[in-house]
């Protein structure tokens, strides 16, 4: 999903704040840890890194993001490498050395709805400044990741809840109700009064729909969504 369908005032208010503690480059990462669905991303980063990095889905093999599951403390890119296997090797590897991707930190934050979120800085101008900025402001920049975050996940739920008939249609809220009571999808046929290809026909819509990998992973961001009674 794009941010700026939902606010630009957020990113700017962002990059701002910043600006104000010397830093140049940085990108947003938000995902949920338990879907393995694309992130969301904001970033002054060229747009082909951006591309290219999401595109390849290297978010899944990325040891700075995989290192941000792990943890709630900030941490330097140099602290998750090692002579051996830098960078965990392979694709995520070359990509770090197409675009001079080494020097860089990463803040985390997780909450209680599952998701994960980053805020990384990298330091492809070379600032003689930038560790000494991380440094000086490390608590503010903390606070910072914090407040972006709290304010983009209201932001997507407002969005959501509002378009929340877009969503599902009334027949696959119905039915996605049913199965999330535990009801299989036979039990939920009949109680329907519809065949069960026809249920199992609505449930691969409903999954495609909320971009998740499976029924239950559907039933769980549909009560995120709040698309059910």
């Amino acid at each position: 999903m794009e941010f700026f369908k939902y606010d630009l005032g957020i990113k700017q208010s962002l990059e701002q704040s910043l600006k104000d503690f010397g830093i140049k480059r940085y990108s947003y990462f938000l995902s949920q840890k338990s879907i393995n669905s694309s992130p969301l991303v904001i970033s002054n980063y060229p747009t082909e890194w951006v591309s290219g990095y999401m595109d390849a889905e290297l978010y899944l093999i990325d040891p700075v993001f995989l290192s941000a599951k792990q943890t709630i403390l900030p941490f330097a890119w140099s602290e998750i490498s090692s002579p051996d296997k830098p960078w965990g090797g392979g694709e995520v590897l070359k990509f770090a050395q197409q675009h001079n991707l080494f020097d860089g930190y990463t803040f985390t934050i997780h909450d209680n709805n599952n998701h994960m979120a980053l805020l990384s800085f990298c330091n492809i101008d070379e600032d003689q400044d930038f560790h000494c900025n991380i440094r000086k402001y490390k608590a503010e920049i903390q606070l910072l990741l914090n407040y972006t975050h709290d304010e983009i996940i209201k932001t997507i739920l407002n969005y959501q809840l509002a378009n929340k008939q877009c969503i599902l249609s009334s027949r696959e809220i119905e039915i996605l109700q049913w199965v999330s009571l535990g009801k299989t999808y036979v039990e939920s046929a009949i109680i329907l009064g519809i065949r069960e290809r026809t249920i199992k026909f609505h449930m691969k819509n409903i999954v495609n729909k909320l971009n998740v990998s499976n029924a239950k992973h559907a039933i769980k961001k549909a009560i995120e969504l709040d698309l059910l009674d």
